[in-house]
């Protein structure tokens, strides 16, 4: 037997020995493949074999020791949990022997989660489920999860919609108290809002969305005048009629946006709000913030004045019959209302061509109607072109935002839409392509609004054989809310929010209530950073929530044609790319999905630069056309693979 002296020095070796290794502690990253990573706040990264990610949950604060792993690699050993993040979650019912498992619809979770005989909640194989980690798998060394409720089957009509509301959490009703409010308001009607507001119902606004918008929050005239135009631009106002602080105000904040799932609309305000005494409805009188712009031939912005105001509108047009009406054809447009259509027409064509000359203009893309059967689900995907009428009213919505943004900045108030341009990380690259592509001596600065726009003006004119624009744009850091009054760079604007959309987002009802309190000479109440962040939180949710909708309804889609014809081939476009795959969009329905570069061959090299695929035989750009055929559709994982043919 060791003495006490003996003991305490083996006690102090070992002490000796564990302190003297290296030790850390870091977020646990996952992989696609069982290993993972753990790194460190000052970017150090080690590797996880999948024995040790076992032990761990993607996004794991632990504290670990570094280990050699032979041929002068290294490898972490997980010794202590500080946190972990993965709480609840969402999944597919697996049944596999005995053993009942959660196959996780989660962006990092990519293992089976067990679930012990007792906490089943009568699941069965193939269910969609909700459920919570009841054991961590550290120190115990296996996870498992409670289910708390079955959402249904993958079979079930309208299952896509009940999954996507419960998985991101979004409200199906509005609250007793919601309610009470919204009918006394709608008891009570206008006439108390409307007084001492300027009355412009007299002038022909109309209102041009889809035949079946509902909720309808902004209308348009114009005049013609010797050197341009006026352009009117009416905008519904709740604000005027929801007060801070009230139920429907704090309704309205936490949904921050309304959500538009492919077959289900959840709006920020009750229907009686949205859709009745706040829409814009053709022959209504109706409560509106109204911007007045003064636009020059040129297409240039002169003068804004910004009115409290009642106005009606006088048609209910649809975007069909606004395009039919400027191609010249036949449209059932009244004959009063065709004057002013022309002059709006004429007007968003020269706002367009100043925003050409000095802003930056986005790729147009199609949008895809999704037509469903009797039981929810997608029979056919019907493309539809972006036509004369949507670019007229995204111009005049354009002008009228960043008006309002240049109107509240030179006031030193308000709240923005800020856009830094190229991701930090990505200057270096694409200052390079710049310099390479367009014969420059050395890199441009892309610090400034006016450098950046000019560049990314002169790569969109540029005679190369790469896409230069698409190529900067796939590298972009993405907008921001702020209270500071910082350029749009993705625009190409000095200054930009929103302001045309109260009916459905938050953030433009915050701006109503700030433009009225200044036009009033009150101090304007702005949100603080906690509000905006939860905001723009929300607005991602639902955007989310709504692609993965869509995207999973799209696929069972495209499952149904591969089923029948399994030789199908599709024309298709290269819209992203890294080194082991290239997602291509396909050109009829809009479906994304990706092919497998991994198994290219070593003459085949990824350029994070051109975000391009070359060897000596060809190149893939992005852009380019290409025809794939379907490999495989997961429609709740809303994965497609395909090959290029």
């Amino acid at each position: 037997m060791l003495d006490k002296n003996a003991l305490a020095q083996l006690q102090s070796l070992k002490k000796e020995i564990h302190d003297s290794v290296p030790r850390f502690s870091g977020r646990v990253r996952a992989s696609n493949g069982r290993f993972g990573f753990v790194n460190t706040d000052d970017n150090q990264s080690f590797f996880l074999t999948p024995e040790e990610m076992e032990k761990v949950l993607p996004g794991d604060v632990v504290e670990f020791r570094v280990e050699p792993a032979g041929e002068g690699k290294e490898q972490a050993i997980v010794e202590k949990l500080l946190s972990s993040d993965i709480r609840e979650f969402f999944g597919t019912y697996v049944v596999r022997g005995k053993g009942h498992f959660i196959e996780a619809d989660h962006p990092t979770l990519n293992r089976w989660i067990f679930v012990p005989p007792a906490r089943r909640n009568n699941a069965a194989a193939g269910d969609l489920v909700q459920a919570h980690i009841s054991q961590h798998p550290f120190p115990h060394g296996k996870a498992q999860a409670d289910i708390d409720a079955v959402i249904g089957h993958p079979s079930d009509a309208g299952i896509e919609q009940r999954f996507t509301l419960a998985k991101w959490a979004l409200p199906d009703s509005f609250s007793a108290a919601v309610l009470a409010e919204a009918s006394a308001l709608a008891a009570n009607g206008l006439d108390s809002v409307l007084a001492g507001r300027t009355d412009l119902s007299h002038l022909p606004f109309v209102t041009i969305d889809s035949a079946s918008t509902r909720d309808i929050d902004d209308a348009l005239f114009a005049e013609a005048h010797s050197e341009g135009w006026t352009l009117w631009v009416g905008i519904a106002d709740p604000s005027a009629l929801i007060a801070p602080g009230s139920e429907l105000d704090k309704a309205a904040a936490e949904r921050g946006t309304s959500v538009y799932l492919p077959d289900l609309v959840i709006p920020m305000l009750p229907p009686e709000l949205s859709e009745q005494l706040c829409s814009l409805q053709a022959g209504e009188l109706r409560p509106a913030m109204v911007a007045e712009l003064r636009i020059g031939e040129d297409g240039g912005m002169q003068q804004l004045h910004l009115h409290e105001a009642s106005i009606r509108s006088h048609a209910k047009l649809s975007y069909h019959q606004v395009a039919q009406f400027i191609d010249g054809e036949e449209a059932d447009i009244s004959a009063e209302l065709r004057g002013p259509l022309l002059h709006l027409h004429n007007c968003a064509q020269a706002l367009a061509n100043w925003r050409k000359t000095h802003c930056l203009i986005m790729e147009d893309r199609p949008d895809y109607k999704l037509v469903f059967d009797d039981n929810g689900k997608v029979k056919d995907i019907v493309r539809i072109e972006r036509n004369a009428a949507h670019r007229l009213v995204e111009e005049c919505m354009l002008a009228c935002n960043r008006s309002v943004a240049g109107w509240l900045a030179a006031q030193n108030t308000g709240f923005f839409i800020e856009h830094g341009g190229v991701r930090t990380e990505r200057h270096g690259e694409v200052a390079a392509l710049l310099k390479e592509q367009l014969g420059l001596e050395q890199k441009p600065e892309l610090h400034s609004l006016a450098d950046y726009v000019g560049w990314l003006q002169r790569a969109g004119e540029a005679a190369s054989e790469l896409p230069l624009r698409m190529i900067i744009s796939r590298q972009q850091e993405r907008s921001n809310l702020s209270l500071e009054a910082k350029p749009h760079k993705g625009l190409g604007f000095d200054y930009y929010t929103t302001f045309s959309s109260p009916l459905r987002k938050y953030n433009d009802l915050l701006i109503h209530r700030i433009v009225r309190e200044l036009l009033q000479q009150q101090t304007p109440t702005l949100p603080d950073s906690d509000l905006l962040l939860s905001i723009q939180a929300a607005q991602t949710n639902a955007r989310m929530a709504a692609n993965q909708a869509e995207a999973w309804l799209k696929l069972q889609w495209l499952q149904q044609l591969q089923q029948q014809d399994s030789e199908l081939l599709f024309d298709a476009s290269i819209v992203h790319m890294n080194s082991a795959s290239i997602t291509v969009r396909l050109e009829d329905c809009g479906i994304e999905g990706s092919i497998d570069r991994r198994k290219a061959g070593k003459e085949w090299t990824f350029d994070t630069k051109t975000i391009s695929h070359h060897s000596d035989a060809g190149r893939f750009v992005l852009g380019q056309p290409v025809r794939v055929k379907v490999l495989e559709v997961q429609p709740q994982a809303r994965i497609a693979r395909f090959a290029l043919v």
